[in-house]
């Protein structure tokens, strides 16, 4: 049987191996997921860990202060926290700002400046919720600084939690005959348990934003507070704690292992990691019998878990400048060198940026000072962010001309043309970059809201009275032909009206899932296509075009996205002529501007194999099986402006192609229109 030492204040306990070696745990799961998410395909349950065991420890210090002052100094209290946190947290932000400006893409070094500027003041996480919420950011590459979403969350609940604890700390003396601890108990549980309840609902309704926010993770802190509030009144003993310090362990190794992506997450799931590190706290020290004392207590797993923090804050953006430094996608020995940089940067930082500030005399004495350097930092980081991003502004300002688009020989697609005597078109350099203004769904001058239906609007630039209404329907990939529209209406005098969906085709079938995750409103793309077809009868323009990236949807039943297609078709071609828009090659799996940015000189390497990139979509079919039905559908095929016999480019005519994974750029879109104009008659 394992002794027991410990008496029942185990909630005031002071340093902890365990502590350290669940640390040690989570960062190594963390950077596993990360540089090898196909093996470690639940290593994001780090980050839940350590939560709960933020929530543990930074409980314990407030009740500790508590207990022995009967207050709670606020000021004191996050002067610590900016001491500990931040001085790391803003050299990791300065060196990723000034590397993004140096090494990635404009339109890349854009977005990362934001998120920057969002994680300087710990918003990170709901800045990124509100991208996870709208198609268009799907296909983003993460930012160097997108891990900072939980040192966000973690900051923004205990904005809130000191307060809770004083404001229950008042209630018990003046209502409730000083029964502190029991009145803290019962805020904390409401707390937790709500927070819980959001999290799993949230995590069904809208899983793409519950996986950053704070209410859907609270109650991640809230048990490690429990934990605290618990072993005041009781602590395990006999055999009891090596069986929660074995099941603990378990529990949480189990969650990395098994748990993928696809995993709904935090909801019900994020239960599994988190009370598994609860168990392991609870635990405590199991003695010397126990196998796993050892390798808690053995140096490097202790100095792991001392630099952990560090470890978090410097691993994430090594990866994401990896490529562009090396010039190629990482390896496995490049990935072995990232962590083992990794590991003397953390070492680095916490010498000589955590620890020579949070025991900085001078800081220590005044929380004040603390404070006020912590505000003057921000404010350096905002400036940093801010100039970067009016930097990137002032370069899409100057290129508008050219991201519009030149319609010139051997330019974009006319490289491609019929009679084009362009040597090097496929092979040259982009002699553009790709920027925000290239973003499909990049706001267009001349477009106004079409009353009676969401994301609907109406394109007119010419004088008068149009000569014809056309309608361009669909998903993003039919909104990626909006510019090369735009070009083809002004000349011809037309107006179009412009309805667009993300992730969703214009269709009558089910879409069970979208790029392999289920729909978040099963039916919702039924229901908009019935809109559209409605509003459409209403303004009977004299052609739909339509498209869509069908290749990354699940129909259901099986085999109906084709007859889905053409039972749309046929209620349209009672008012109108129906053009279908062969979807344009994918990359596979490349994102354009990054793997240009990687070879800028040698854009092949950016290419894809015609078979991958081209295939027998559910859009050709429908189009074969509307002609078979008597009720032909016309279909404008421009493949080969991107691609020749065996090769789909990336940059065409040195224009870049491709603005993400699948959408085109609007440089390419204009130089597509005089080839499109040809397709409509």
């Amino acid at each position: 049987m394992v002794s027991r030492t410990r008496s029942v204040s185990g909630g005031d306990r002071g340093f902890l191996p365990e502590i350290q070696a669940l640390r040690a745990l989570a960062v190594g799961l963390v950077v596993l997921f990360h540089l090898w998410p196909h093996r470690v395909g639940g290593g994001y349950v780090g980050v839940d860990a350590f939560f709960v065991i933020s929530g543990y420890l930074i409980t314990s210090h407030l009740l500790r202060e508590v207990d022995a002052t009967g207050r709670l100094g606020l000021a004191a209290f996050y002067a610590r926290r900016a001491r500990r946190l931040l001085p790391a947290s803003f050299t990791v932000l300065a060196v990723s700002l000034v590397a993004a400006a140096v090494l990635l893409p404009v339109e890349l070094a854009d977005a990362n400046a934001k998120e920057i500027l969002a994680s300087a003041f710990y918003v990170q996480n709901l800045y990124l919720a509100t991208k996870a919420v709208t198609y268009s950011a799907s296909n983003d590459v993460a930012s160097t600084v997108q891990h900072f979403w939980s040192l966000s969350a973690e900051e923004q609940f205990y904005l809130v939690w000191p307060g809770l604890i004083i404001g229950s700390v008042v209630a018990a003396r003046r209502w409730l005959r000083r029964r502190t601890t029991t009145t803290i108990g019962v805020t904390l549980v409401v707390l937790t348990v709500a927070s819980f309840g959001c999290s799993v609902w949230a995590t069904a309704t809208h899983p793409a934003a519950a996986y950053f926010i704070t209410p859907t993770r609270a109650w991640e802190f809230g048990m490690g507070a429990l934990v605290v509030l618990g072993m005041r009144r009781w602590v395990p003993t006999g055999p009891l704690p090596l069986v929660l310090r074995w099941a603990g362990l378990a529990a949480v190794v189990y969650a990395g292992v098994t748990f993928t992506e696809a995993t709904p997450f935090p909801g019900y799931a994020a239960a599994l990691p988190c009370l598994g590190t609860a168990a392991v706290i609870l635990a405590g020290d199991t003695g010397r019998r126990d196998p796993l004392t050892g390798l808690f207590r053995w140096r490097p797993i202790q100095w792991l878990g001392d630099v952990s923090y560090s470890v978090y804050l410097w691993h994430w953006p090594l990866i994401v400048f990896a490529p562009y430094l090396l010039g190629h996608t990482t390896t496995w020995r490049s990935k072995l060198a990232i962590v083992a940089i990794t590991l003397v940067l953390a070492h680095l930082s916490k010498r000589y940026v955590e620890d020579a500030t949070r025991f900085a005399p001078a800081l220590v004495r005044s929380p004040r000072l603390a404070l006020s350097a912590a505000v003057v930092g921000m404010l350096v980081l905002a400036a940093g962010s801010g100039g970067a991003i009016a930097l990137v502004q002032h370069q899409e300002n100057q290129l508008a001309a050219l991201t519009q688009g030149r319609v010139a020989p051997c330019v974009g697609a006319a490289a491609r043309a019929d009679g084009a005597q362009c040597p090097a078109a496929l092979t040259a350099p982009a002699l553009t970059p790709v920027v925000k203004t290239d973003a499909p769904w990049a706001p267009m001058a001349g477009c106004r809201p079409l009353p009676g239906l969401p994301a609907a609007l109406r394109c007119y630039w010419g004088k008068g009275t149009p000569a014809k209404t056309v309608a361009l329907v669909g998903d993003s990939h039919a909104e990626h032909w909006r510019h090369a529209l735009e070009v083809v209406a002004k000349q011809r005098n037309w107006a179009f009206v412009e309805m667009y969906a993300g992730g969703c085709p214009a269709i009558n079938a089910d879409i069970v899932k979208f790029e392999g995750h289920p729909r978040e409103e099963p039916g919702g793309c039924r229901v908009w296509t019935q809109g559209v077809t409605t509003r459409l009868a209403q303004l009977r323009p004299a052609m739909v075009l339509t498209t869509a990236f069908v290749r990354a949807s699940v129909f259901a039943p099986v085999g109906s996205g084709p007859q889905g297609f053409v039972d749309v078709w046929r209620q349209w071609q009672r008012f109108t002529k129906v053009v279908a828009v062969s979807d344009i090659p994918t990359t596979g799996g490349k994102h354009g501007p990054q793997c240009l940015s990687i070879h800028p000189d040698n854009p092949i390497a950016c290419s894809t194999p015609r078979r991958v990139a081209v295939v027998d979509d559910d859009l050709h079919k429908a189009v074969r099986l509307a002609a078979d039905s008597g009720r032909p559908v016309e279909l404008i095929d421009l493949t080969r402006y991107f691609c020749d016999r065996s090769t789909c480019y990336a940059v065409v005519g040195g224009v870049p192609v491709y603005y993400d994974f699948d959408h085109m750029t609007n440089q390419f879109a204009v130089s597509l229109a005089p080839y499109l104009m040809a397709g409509l008659g």
